[in-house]
């Protein structure tokens, strides 16, 4: 059985929709954009047509940069004022751990090129990971968009803008900002797909 880790952004639906896996997991983890990530979540898992199961654990208090309610400052190990450090080789472990008694063979990951600003995510970080993982489990851990820009993802998975219209992509809250990376990214990403369509072949 393969799981997506799914947040609702751009980068984790393309994914659902082309990959298509067993189940869907979302994780409210404590982080400040939680309540506007399970509403894409929900709302991509139903327009997808995949089993969404939803785990809650209050991590808030460990929390660094824009997506914690801690304050805390942003790690010195990576510039990006989103980065919350360990985090997605916490989430990895927590759905590995929800998910202990099904018959688990791989966790998907939305990982990027471009991730990369943050340590966790490099090629050789979700390579770790996965080693990690399958030592205790074999279960693999795999980032198959790791080569491609959110963009070209985007694109290659062909997801209709139907569903990309419920992703949601802010770092900061419930509701978009419109000034954090996560908001810029997004909006970067539908412009050049409604110029793709508005092109004279």
């Amino acid at each position: 059985m393969r799981v997506l880790l799914l947040t609702g952004g751009l980068d984790s639906t393309a994914l659902a929709w082309m990959l298509r896996p067993e189940l869907a997991l979302f994780v409210d983890y404590g982080q400040l954009p939680a309540k506007g990530e399970e509403r894409a979540a929900r709302a991509v898992a139903d327009a997808v047509g995949i089993e969404l199961q939803i785990r809650r654990v209050d991590m808030a208090q460990f929390g660094h940069g824009s997506m914690s309610p801690t304050g805390l400052p942003v790690s010195t190990s990576s510039r990006a004022p989103e980065f919350w450090p360990y985090r997605n080789q916490m989430l990895v472990t927590l759905a590995a751990m929800a998910l202990a008694a099904s018959p688990l063979t791989e966790i998907v990951i939305g990982t990027v090129a471009g991730d990369d600003a943050h340590p966790d995510g490099t090629l050789d970080f979700v390579n770790a990971l996965d080693r990690l993982i399958r030592l205790q489990a074999g279960v693999h851990v795999v980032a198959p968009a790791i080569g491609l820009s959110t963009l070209d993802l985007v694109r290659e998975s062909a997801v209709p803008r139907s569903v990309l219209g419920w992703t949601f992509s802010c770092h900061t809250g419930e509701w978009a900002c419109g000034s954090c990376r996560g908001c810029n990214k997004h909006r970067q990403v539908i412009e050049c797909l409604a110029a793709d369509e508005g092109a004279v072949p």
